[in-house]
Formats: C-alpha cells, sequence, structure tokens
C-alpha cells in the first residue's frame, strides 16, 4: 500500500464485466431513472477467492457466505500473525470485535432468486455475523459488534472499541472495516442523488471535485491496552491518543454535512485532551471531492486546529488513491496516516489542480499536500488527526502519535542466530506457494532482515497440517524425516499430528485497494 501511496498512483478503474450485466445499468444522461452515469471504482481482484477448510468450514456454508465475511477472515488472520498473537491464547479473555460494515449487497443478488437461498444464506449475509464470525472462528468471548453509521462506520467501531479498553472491559480489540461492490442499486441510487463523480476521480478540496468515486476494500487492527502491550513486549505501530464521534443534529437534508458539529467535535477532542495544535504533523481528511462536504470539513480543521497553528496544517485523503471505500473509509485514512509516520513521508493527495473557490485556505491556515512532504521527527511525538463522515451526519475523529521508542537494547541486540525456519500450510500446493512467497523475500533482503523473518516465522505460530523446516538456512533446499515430494519444485515437507486451525498471530495487519487473499491457499467459492 505504502509503495502505492508514495508512486502517488490512482487505482481506480471500474466495475468488472463478470459483476453484473454493466450496459443493462448505465446511461450518459444524469438522471435517468433506473441509470448511473458512472461505474468507475476501485475494485478488489478474485474477490470470491476463499478457502474455507483453512477456518473450518464446509464449502456449502462458504458458499452462501458475504464475501465481506471472506474478507475479514483473512485479514484478521493476517492481522494477528503480523502481531505474533497466537489465537489459543486470547481464549478465555474479553476480546473485542468491532467491524464497520454497511453493504448489502450480497444480499440483495439472492432477492432476486428466493429459491437460491439455503440454510446458510442467514447467517451468511447478516451485517451482524460481519463481526460474529470473527468471534466464531477464532474462539473470542468479548464484544462482538458491526457498526453501521455509512462511511464513518469503522472510525466509530474504532471508537468503541476504546472506550471499551479505557474501561477496562477488554484488553484486546480486534477492529476493521469491509466494504463490497457486488449490487448495481447502489450505484443506482448514488447517481441518482449526483453523488458520484461523473469523470471517475475523487477531486479532494478542488475546485472541480463534483463528487465521488466508489471503491471496496477491508483493513483490520489489532489494538491493546498500553501496559498489556508492554507486559507481552508487543511491537507497536502507533499509539491512539484520543477519539470521538457526535452528530451533526439537524441540518438543510439529512446528507449534509454541519461544519460546525465537526468543529465541535474537533474542540472536544483537542482542547479536552490538552493536544498541542503545532504537534500535528497533518490530518487525514475525509476529502470525498464535494462541493459541499470538503468545505464544511476544512472549515472545522482550520477553526480549531489550523487557527492555533504556527504553520499550515496539512492534509490530504487516500480517496484520491483508491476511491471511498464507504463504511471501511476511516480505517484506510488511519492506515495511510501510519504508515506516513512510520516512513516519515506523507504522500501526495492526488487530482489537486485548482483549490476549492469556495474555501478560504490561507484564512484557515490549512494546506492541501498537492506535493508529498518529508516528515521531520522531533524531541516530541509527531500526531496525526483522522476524519471520518457518514452521510446521516454520525461524524467520527481519531488521534494518532508515533509509538513509543524501541528500547536501545533492542535496537542494539538484534535476534541471534540458532532459530528454526518454519513454514507450514494446510496443503501441498499451499505450502508451495508460501515457499515461494519467502524465496522472493530472502533474495531481496540483508542478512540481518532474513535472521529477523527466521525468527519470526517459527514465534507463536500454529503448525498445521504440512511444514517444512531448516535450521536458520532458508536459502537451503529444505527436506524433514518424511521426504515426501512438494509440488514439482523438489522442496520437502513434513506431516504435522494437527490440521485443524488453532491459531495465528498479530499486532495489526492492514491490507489496502488490490487485496492479496489467500497466501496459505487458495480456493474459489463462487
Amino acid at each position: 500500500m505504502f509503495k502505492l501511496l508514495r508512486q502517488g498512483k490512482c487505482t481506480v478503474t471500474s466495475i468488472p464485466s463478470d459483476r453484473w450485466d454493466v450496459a443493462r445499468f448505465w446511461h450518459p444522461v444524469m438522471g435517468t431513472q433506473g441509470k448511473t452515469y458512472s461505474f468507475a471504482a476501485g475494485v478488489l481482484d478474485q474477490l470470491y477467492d476463499f478457502d474455507p477448510a483453512v477456518f473450518g468450514m464446509s464449502q456449502r456454508e462458504a458458499m452462501y457466505m458475504d464475501p465481506q465475511q471472506r474478507v475479514l477472515l483473512q485479514l484478521a488472520w493476517r492481522a494477528l500473525e503480523d502481531a505474533n498473537i497466537s489465537t489459543t491464547s486470547l481464549h478465555g479473555e474479553n476480546v473485542g470485535v468491532y467491524i464497520g460494515a454497511s453493504s448489502l449487497d450480497h444480499a440483495n443478488l439472492t432477492v432476486e432468486d428466493p429459491a437460491a437461498a439455503g440454510p446458510y444464506f442467514m447467517t451468511g449475509n447478516t451485517l451482524s455475523i460481519v463481526s460474529n464470525r470473527i468471534s466464531h472462528i477464532f474462539g473470542l468471548s468479548g464484544p462482538s459488534m458491526t457498526v453501521d453509521t455509512a462511511c464513518s462506520s469503522s472510525l466509530v467501531a474504532l471508537d468503541q472499541a476504546m472506550r471499551a479498553l479505557n474501561a477496562g472491559e477488554i484488553d484486546t480489540a480486534i477492529v476493521g472495516g469491509v466494504n463490497i461492490l457486488a449490487h448495481p442499486l447502489p450505484f443506482v441510487g448514488f447517481a441518482q442523488a449526483r453523488m458520484l463523480s461523473p469523470e471517475g476521480l475523487c477531486r479532494a478540496y478542488d475546485n472541480d471535485g463534483a463528487g465521488y468515486v466508489r471503491a471496496e476494500g477491508g483493513v483490520v487492527f489489532v489494538l491493546r491496552r498500553s501496559d498489556r502491550a508492554r507486559k507481552e513486549k508487543d511491537r507497536s505501530y502507533a499509539r491512539i491518543v484520543a477519539s470521538g464521534v457526535n452528530s451533526a443534529g439537524r441540518t438543510n437534508g439529512i446528507s449534509l454535512p454541519s461544519r460546525e458539529a465537526q468543529a465541535n467535535l474537533l474542540r472536544a477532542i483537542y482542547e479536552g485532551n490538552g493536544i498541542d495544535a503545532n504537534q500535528v504533523a497533518f490530518v487525514e481528511g475525509h476529502g470525498t471531492g464535494t462541493k459541499v462536504g470538503d468545505p464544511a470539513e476544512v472549515w472545522s480543521i482550520g477553526t480549531v486546529i489550523g487557527a492555533n497553528r504556527r504553520a499550515p496544517v496539512p492534509i490530504g485523503s487516500i480517496k484520491s488513491n483508491i476511491g471511498h471505500t464507504e463504511p471501511a473509509s476511516g480505517l484506510f485514512g488511519m492506515m495511510k496516516a501510519i504508515l506516513a509516520l512510520e516512513n516519515n513521508y506523507l504522500p501526495a493527495s492526488l487530482h489537486f489542480d485548482t483549490p476549492n473557490e469556495h474555501i478560504d485556505f490561507d484564512g484557515l491556515n490549512v494546506r492541501v499536500t498537492a506535493s508529498p512532504i518529508e516528515l521531520l521527527r522531533g524531541k516530541r511525538a509527531r500526531l496525526a488527526g483522522i476524519n471520518s463522515f457518514g452521510f446521516g451526519g454520525a461524524n467520527a475523529h481519531v488521534v494518532i502519535s508515533d509509538p513509543e521508542p524501541i528500547s536501545e537494547d533492542k535496537i542494539n541486540n538484534p535476534p541471534s542466530s540458532g532459530h528454526v525456519f518454519l513454514a507450514s500450510a494446510h496443503t501441498a500446493s499451499s505450502l508451495e506457494a508460501l515457499l515461494k512467497d519467502y524465496k522472493t523475500r530472502f533474495a531481496n533482503a540483508s542478512k540481518g532482515e532474513i535472521r529477523s523473518m527466521v525468527a519470526a516465522s517459527g514465534a507463536n505460530r500454529t503448525h498445521y497440517a504440512l511444514s517444512v523446516r531448516s535450521p536458520q538456512r532458508p536459502s537451503r533446499r529444505y527436506r524433514t524425516r518424511d521426504r515426501q515430494p512438494c509440488g514439482k519444485t523438489g522442496l520437502r515437507y513434513r506431516r504435522s499430528g494437527r490440521s485443524r486451525h488453532e491459531g495465528c498471530q498479530g499486532r495489526f495487519r492492514l491490507f489496502g485497494q488490490r487485496l492479496a487473499m489467500g497466501r496459505h491457499g487458495r480456493r474459489s467459492v463462487p
């Protein structure tokens, strides 16, 4: 994802022809009943790829599952694995699951043919199960809820998780957001409301911005209270300083924003928590590229943050790169903010050519990041704000900072030798694919990076049906006692007595517009 952002690429394309009959629902003239004037979108590759056996599910049940559930299961798996947290260690603890989702596209596909609904249709297509499925598969007994506040859903879900963490109800939370585009009706509906960009671009804060571009994708974070993270010596990518939500109240129309309500939210968060506006490195805005929404957002940012700064506050929007992932968009913005702080580099916000004439950027002390910015480190942790607004008036904002500094001991004492390289999977083909991925990574890594990857490969990981082991020599041909051939590569694998998925590990893991599915084995389930 960061490579895409750094290169300033826009991944928006159009809805693939295999989703539905595009010609049936498209018309170039705005306002044509039953038609949309745009099918521009950010889309996922291989949306339906999924291996149900990995999660202990039957193929019949998986066939009825909303792709949103499939995407989130894979992301949660990878998030936990990246965080090096075994799910077996979470059993019996109050681990909460908070997901932002609103799409019912997959269920709407069956409305046209009620006879197609089977015994797993309801559990496969209701929004509540989007979060509950994660709790069920990984055996998590804490709160489990799906939040739908439209475009602010995922940040509102994060705020709910933060409240539970701060209250001591839980000390670990899985927070995510997901969106898919599987039915033409929402395109038609948003087109009738003139919300979609006619040119197929999100021109955030630009004078030619005339609507947004729909997109699909998923994001998952694993959050832990700082005291628990220190105790477990968890790696951290960022620290959440504050979060908050409010509502626009009564406006001239339910889909019209209230700049005063947005400013009140920012004021409650920044002034209420004693946050110095000069520490804010940038704000990742909602920035859909609409005539009404952009001016309201920039006014609130400038009034509360810009007015209290010496230098203009940089703002931008990841929607200019990948489109608007709707309920997941807030966490995509947060992902961009974390990557920017981690890499000391704020990518440019694309398609900003002419400043919006209804926004007084200079007077509000706000500047759009039309060009990338190097983020310099100082004595104090840098902060970043993330905005997300729902079209029903639900506003959310989160402030993050750099993580706590890594101790000098960890920096000066990298993983020592003697670790065993371990790779495991449920099938020979998926093991072979995993080993090829490792081989590619090792070929482009330094010796120190290879030692770290070898050490991480076997740490807190569940051993699956097939595995290979090698003592600190990942580039050698792998052999074990079984000496059974694996595929056509000459690799050898060892059978393990445990084939049921029992746990994966991770702090948080994020995937972007082009979601890579099924590193642990792919099977296309329609």
